[in-house]
């Protein structure tokens, strides 16, 4: 082999060639940045559309019903679906993975323009915008101290927003719980009534007086002035002068009515950290930027601006999702490092030589930090997904160098000088070490392109594992023999073990040396008497050939039907040592009484020992109903319990709290259009709402039933109690009023939140909303309503009660659509239940119930692992085609790739034992491990048929060269299959942050190589056996067919 050859004969050329890729990749690492997933660009748009006032229905029929025709001819529209509440309606358009997601933007804008003058013409200008999934919070911050309320929301709207907008990274700053400084000019009904004050009046005196317009220039000979009107208010108690109208010939004023106050924003939200009044910060870092990046920022500059804050003022953190990034990546840095040791101990264990065992070991570091460099250069960065691929490929990046140096060490042990031995024994075991890495890299590149999400996922970490076992190989051809010929020493030479090797001279060195020499024999005492009683079990099973094949094929057989008492699921849930905790009072409920029934379950979550914080944040995502809190535990290694346990608690301590909704869910690490983080999200569509209503509460009853099912809820939101004003038009006529001035009395004094005018504080240099209501007793009932008075046409006042008639009665809060039918969601958690036995309980439960009409769909997490599943099994398939092309070429055989792919399902056998005992799920880490079995099981058969062929190729009968290639590749198979399971240990221990994904994988993969161990050295000689032979009489049948041709 001249890439050998040239090797050993330059040896400083092959140590600067490899050296060139080392510098190469030391010189990305520091430029590599931390993540815990790959970067991948979600195609999905979003539209808002306000219409203020209009109800739910509005809303769906004008609004979202015109978009979603409009878009739904968009091309690659995968999903739609749409939200309508009162003045909001939200559609989410996902196209599918391969559009590009500008384009998409794009097209939607255009098609939204088309239908704009079909929207009602006073609604907000629709808000088109990309959703990214980088758009979850990766910092939650509080401002808190023993401040008002007012103090913090200001203080953090006017200086705080623009220092953290600032910082570079940040996307946007979110703020919750903020109430800024408003004017507001409470008024009395009766004393409105007194002085015959419309609610008109108001606003136009407040329109009329309170104006500050340029008035342009003064010129003189020698000065030019600037002319300004100052028609503001300089101060808010002299709003109480403003003259409304005159009464009897007498002004009056505001103060004769009501009274203007420097007060704030109504109440609608609020939160608290650790049960102390703070203004919460959601802070989104930009789109393509390192989460850990943009977080270390912002962290920095927080401790400069506590130096800054007023006193009585605290910025802290309520959460960070950078932490658990940072703790996850040093783990599997961690196990890399710790499974990098272990897989050089395995390999001295087998060749008892520290020179050897160093020479095979140099392959780790040189391919680890060369890989480096190809994550740089594709921009990939230190995530789950790359850091797990270098740790799954330990044992197999020394692999190569294991089998070349085993080789080469037997050679020398046989009595060839080092310089030849490492040019022979790599000429010889080349071909075999090539297929090897050929069949892997056949394996993973599949994997790589796959479609869905789960293939940009997967792209990072196949060409990882790629590129690492090709500079693997390299250096398996380059230094390995290089070094072996130069530092190893001929058999003659050779000193029986270099770690013995006494250091003083004395005594010690000689008791070191002789118990070491003990050791050291012992171990190839029984390694012979391993080789003995191998080579007796292959002689007995060659002798039952069939029956061996036939008792492999049901034992894989019967591990099949392991698999349907495997759970399955997308992903194992991970220890984050955070989550969120959801709350929902009933519809009805007041803010204020909302506080109040919800005080309770700070104190309950505070009191839980493992509990570090507590950020409440009422009001979420405009429901005054509705709270959020944001839970982080303390370090995994600083508690008892995981984050499982601690949800299960916390659900038990909320089920206490009569009438309650609650949830307990993980962060979403990967969000995007809205959806929430629960692993069952079912989508049932129809046309008739009351009938969807039945259908959903019939499912969701019967699923919350079963055990394991926890806290399922429903998109539908019971009627909100509400007025319903109708206008007596010829009334109305009669009485010279229209219905404009009907609505916008009602929106001026019961609403308090029409735009009318602005204040402008000189001091500050900034301008506050003027707001004008009723008291709170003037607008606590129906008959509130009706005792307002407007101006008729022909000035008089009319009460409201001799125009309209109100109603009591409930409308809808929302209106759920997906793909343009009307739809329930139902969503639900789970307890120790596999994701995939929940689908299949659910399908059966609405199988029973839901109407043919009636459509049912996955979303979120269960609709990706279906569609996940299909693709890698796909991978799975298309990888062993590859492999087979690779391994025929390789072998110029179309036989025996067959006998070598036969060691592929018998590594099932173990891989799914090992799941089912350590109680593990099918996901789709423990399939990716599935697949790296399948790379790492074809090496053990190549080596035993590349050699096998070898030996017949010297002239060995076929029985005597299996019986020699069996023993004699032992060795190497032992050494490769115990590296890679050493370095999988750190991996399946699951220790450490973000372990439970992990775990899986590393127990699927050495319960696979242990049993494909015993089985490949057994099942793969007697399949060459057969299989030989029948290629051999179909030679023999082909070349009597040609004889008699040939004598006619």
């Amino acid at each position: 082999m001249w890439l050998a050859d040239t090797s050993v004969k330059r040896p400083v050329f092959a140590t600067m060639v490899i050296m060139a890729l080392v510098v190469l990749g030391a010189v990305s690492y520091p430029s590599i940045g931390v993540d815990l997933l790959p970067k991948i660009d979600f195609p999905i748009v979003t539209i808002t559309t306000t219409l203020k006032g209009a109800s739910p229905d509005v809303m769906d029929v004008d609004v979202t019903d015109r978009i979603e025709g409009a878009v739904n001819t968009i091309n690659g529209v995968k999903s739609i679906t749409s939200t309508s509440t009162e003045s909001v309606a939200r559609t989410t358009i996902e196209f599918v993975l391969e559009r590009d997601i500008d384009e998409a933007v794009q097209d939607v804008r255009e098609k939204v323009s088309t239908i704009r003058n079909k929207l009602p013409t006073d609604i907000e200008e629709p808000r088109i915008a990309k959703v990214d999934p980088d758009a979850s919070p990766i910092l939650m911050m509080n401002l808190s101290g023993q401040r008002s309320v007012r103090d913090l929301s200001t203080y953090a709207d006017e200086v705080l927003k623009e220092q953290l907008q600032r910082i570079n990274g940040v996307g946007d700053v979110i703020f919750y719980g903020m109430r800024l400084r408003q004017v507001r000019i409470w008024v009395d009904a009766a004393k409105m009534n007194a002085y015959q004050i419309a609610p008109s009046d108001i606003v136009l005196a407040l329109k009329r007086e309170n104006i500050e317009l340029p008035g342009g220039r003064i010129e003189t000979q020698t000065k030019e002035y600037t002319v300004r009107i100052k028609g503001e208010f300089a101060s808010v108690p002299d709003f109480n002068e403003l003259i409304i109208s005159y009464y009897n010939g007498a002004p009056v004023r505001i103060r004769d009515i009501g009274r203007a106050e420097d007060g704030m924003e109504e109440k609608r939200s609020l939160s608290r950290f650790n049960r102390i009044p703070a203004v919460g910060m959601a802070i989104q870092k930009q789109s393509g930027t390192n989460t850990v990046e943009v977080a270390n920022r912002v962290k920095k500059e927080m401790e400069k601006i506590n130096k800054t804050l007023p006193p009585g003022m605290k910025l802290g953190i309520s959460m960070d999702q950078s932490l658990f990034i940072v703790r996850s990546i040093k783990e599997v840095q961690f196990h890399l490092i710790v499974g990098s040791l272990f897989a050089v101990l395995a390999v001295f264990l087998f060749l008892r030589n520290v020179r050897t065992t160093l020479i095979s070991a140099v392959a780790l570091p040189v391919s680890i930090i060369s890989t480096f460099a190809l994550i740089n250069f594709f921009n990939f960065t230190f995530n789950n997904m790359t850091m797990m691929a270098l740790s799954l490929s330990v044992g197999l990046l020394i692999d190569d160098a294991i089998i070349v140096i085993e080789n080469i060490h037997r050679h020398i042990e046989e009595g060839m000088e080092p310089r030849e031995a490492s040019m022979f024994a790599t000429s010889e075991i080349g071909l075999a070490v090539m297929a090897t890495t050929f069949a892997i890299v056949a394996i993973f590149l599949p994997v790589a392109f796959m479609k869905g999400i789960i293939g940009r996922f997967f792209l990072q970490f196949a060409l990882t594992i790629v590129f690492a076992v090709m500079v693997s190989l390299l250096v398996s051809f380059t230094l390995t023999p290089m070094m072996a010929s130069i530092f190893l020493k001929s058999h003659q030479k050779k000193i029986p073990n270099p770690m013995a090797k006494s250091k003083g001279g004395g005594e010690p060195g000689k008791a070191r040396n002789h118990i070491w020499t003990k050791i050291s024999d012992k171990l190839e005492h029984s390694y012979q008497r391993l080789e003995v009683f191998y080579r007796r079990v292959l002689e007995f099973t060659l002798g039952y050939r069939k029956l061996v094949l036939i008792s492999a094929l049901i034992v894989f057989l019967l591990s099949l039907g392991l698999t349907k008492f495997l759970g399955k699921e997308f992903a194992p849930s991970e220890d984050q040592g955070a989550f969120i905790v959801r709350l929902e009072a009933p519809i009805d409920y007041s803010v204020d009484q909302v506080e109040q029934y919800f005080s309770k379950t700070e104190a309950m979550m505070s009191e839980i020992p493992e509990v570090q914080s507590v950020f409440y944040v009422q009001g979420y995502g405009g429901y005054a109903n509705r709270a959020r809190m944001f839970l982080n535990l303390k370090p995994k290694k600083d508690r008892k319990r995981s984050q499982e346990d601690l949800k299960k608690l916390v659900r038990m301590k909320l089920r206490q709290i009569p009438g309650m909704k609650a949830s307990a869910e993980d962060l979403a690490i990967v969000a995007g259009g809205g959806i929430r983080a629960t692993p069952i999200q079912y989508s049932i569509r129809g046309q008739d709402l009351t009938a969807l209503q039945k259908y959903a509460k019939q499912i969701s009853e019967e699923f919350a039933r079963l055990p394991g099912i926890v806290d399922v809820d429903t998109s539908l939101e019971a009627g909100k109690p509400e007025f319903k004003v109708y206008i007596d038009r010829d009334r109305a006529a009669d009485l010279g009023v229209d219905v404009a001035t009907v609505a916008e009395a009602i929106n001026l004094l019961i609403s308090g939140e029409l735009d009318i005018a602005r204040y402008k504080d000189e001091l500050r240099g900034k301008r506050y909303d003027i707001r004008v209501r009723l008291y709170a007793e003037d607008r606590d009932s129906k008959g509130s309503l009706e005792r307002i008075y407007v101006r008729a046409r022909d000035g008089k006042l009319v009460e409201l009660s001799n125009v309209v008639k109100i109603e009591e009665g409930t409308g809808p809060s929302v209106i759920n659509r997906v793909d343009r039918q009307r739809a329930i969601t139902i969503f639900a958690s789970l307890e120790d239940k596999p994701l995939g036995e929940a689908t299949e309980e659910l399908d059966s439960i609405a199988a029973k119930i839901l109407p043919p009409d009636y459509v049912p769909k996955y979303q979120g997490m269960a609709d990706v692992m279906k569609e996940s599943f299909g693709f890698l099994l796909f991978a799975l398939l298309l990888g062993v085609v590859m492999a087979y092309m690779i391994l025929a070429a390789q072998f110029e055989s179309f036989i025996h790739p067959v006998t070598v792919l036969l060691s592929m399902p018998l590594s099932f056998i173990g891989a799914f034992g090992a799941l089912f005992i350590t109680g593990k799920t099918l996901s789709i880490f423990s399939i990716i491990g599935l697949i790296l079995l399948m790379g790492l099981v074809k090496k053990n058969a190549i080596l035993l048929v590349d050699y096998t062929n070898v030996l017949r190729g010297r002239g060995m009968s076929r029985r005597e060269a299996l019986l020699q290639a069996g023993p004699v590749r032992m060795r190497p198979i032992l050494m490769t299959t115990f590296a890679m399971i050493f370095g999988m240990l750190p991996i399946a221990l699951a220790v450490g942050e973000g372990a439970e994904a992990r775990a899986p994988m590393g127990i699927a993969v050495i319960g696979g190589l242990l049993t494909s161990l015993v089985l490949t050295l057994v099942v793969v000689p007697s399949a060459y056996d057969i299989f030989d032979d029948w290629q051999e009489k179909f030679k023999q049948r082909k070349s009597k067919k040609e004889k008699p041709d040939e004598h006619p």
